[in-house]
């Protein structure tokens, strides 16, 4: 009974998503409040005008229980000068396999960009994931660079753009070392899944990871797992629908009223509005186990953590996610006593 609700809720949302996007390919409006094409009046409040706005489930369905348990260790291990402890203790199977670390800075020495690749035989499963913003030297310097330098296009596979500063960042890494690792574990494993994931500037480097090795046919985007907590808009419209529609699992986890979600949304230099690409998890509570979540349809707009006002948001829930203190848990070593690193 419950997978049948279930399908018939799918296919509900696949008939209004293909009217809107009918609609919307048209060039007129579609009315989200009626599931209306053209509606004007002032009794529509929120009126789709772009494709990706069209709501649609995604491809798979949100585990809250694989992500709390899986996805944010090895997301929060990235934390760690060595990442290995945070396995041991959380997910023993898991072996870290090499760490890269690049300086990506024009002007500080001690500004680092760092990533990580992983294999668990019992999974079957090849992780790459990148560590958070660390620092008011390197906050501060990737959110004057990406806004100064603005948006390139880097791909063969799509005509998007991403952030200069953040593709130059993860190109650091990647020839840095992480290009070798990882091909060495394909080599070694080359029917494991990869899954890609990073927090905060470790999320827009996952993205960018993501995209790159698609791109040269590392892997081909149904095995790979991309999963990115508390991101803020690295891409154009281009790019955010080709991510969207190239990688069938793909969710971008948000929490409460994350300042990220709001940082920047319109780069002037080049006239351009950025985007998320699909699918958003908005949290809008704790975190703790059991809260509820939205899978959010739309990709951009007052959805989901676009409904938060930006002089509402909050520094603290962009440490926090699922309820720990992540920077503060991964330094740790990913301790058992979780507990010590809830939110007050």
């Amino acid at each position: 009974m419950h997978i049948n609700l279930l399908l018939l809720v799918s296919c509900f949302s696949f008939v209004f998503s293909d009217s809107c996007l009918n609609c919307v390919n048209s060039g007129k409006l579609w009315c989200l409040q009626n599931s209306q094409c053209g509606d004007t009046t002032l009794a529509c409040n929120t009126s789709i005008t772009v494709p990706l706005n069209c709501p649609s489930p995604p491809q798979y369905g949100y585990d809250d229980e694989f992500m709390r348990s899986e996805i944010m260790v090895l997301t929060t291990a990235a934390q760690n000068e060595n990442p290995q402890l945070c396995f041991n203790n959380q997910i023993p199977t898991m072996k870290l396999y090499k760490v890269t670390t690049a300086n990506c800075s024009t002007v500080y020495n001690d500004v680092t960009c760092v990533g990580y690749t992983a294999y668990d035989t019992k999974r079957k499963v090849i992780s790459i994931s990148f560590k958070g913003a660390h620092g008011q030297d390197q906050i501060k310097e990737m959110t004057d660079n990406c806004v100064k330098y603005g948006l390139e296009s880097y791909y063969t596979v799509t005509n998007g753009m991403i952030f200069k500063c953040i593709q130059d960042s993860f190109m650091l890494i990647w020839n840095g070392g992480m290009q070798a690792d990882l091909r060495y574990l394909k080599y070694k494993y080359p029917s494991f899944e990869l899954w890609v994931n990073g927090h905060s500037l470790g999320s827009s480097l996952a993205w960018a990871a993501s995209a790159w090795i698609v791109n040269i046919g590392l892997y081909k985007p149904d095995d790979m797992k991309v999963v990115v907590m508390g991101s803020m808009r690295i891409s154009d419209y281009n790019f955010a629908a080709w991510h969207t529609q190239t990688f069938s699992y793909n969710f971008h986890i948000l929490h409460r009223s994350d300042p990220v979600a709001h940082t920047p949304t319109f780069v002037a230099s080049t006239n351009t509005t950025l985007f998320y690409p699909k699918t958003e998890v908005w949290y809008n509570n704790y975190m703790n186990q059991g809260d509820p979540y939205q899978v959010c349809q739309e990709a951009d707009g007052p959805f989901c953590s676009g409904s938060v006002d930006p002089k509402a948001t909050q520094y603290i829930d962009h440490l926090y996610y699922f309820n720990i203190d992540l920077p503060g848990w991964g330094h740790a070593g990913c301790p058992m006593n979780i507990s010590a690193y809830a939110q007050p």
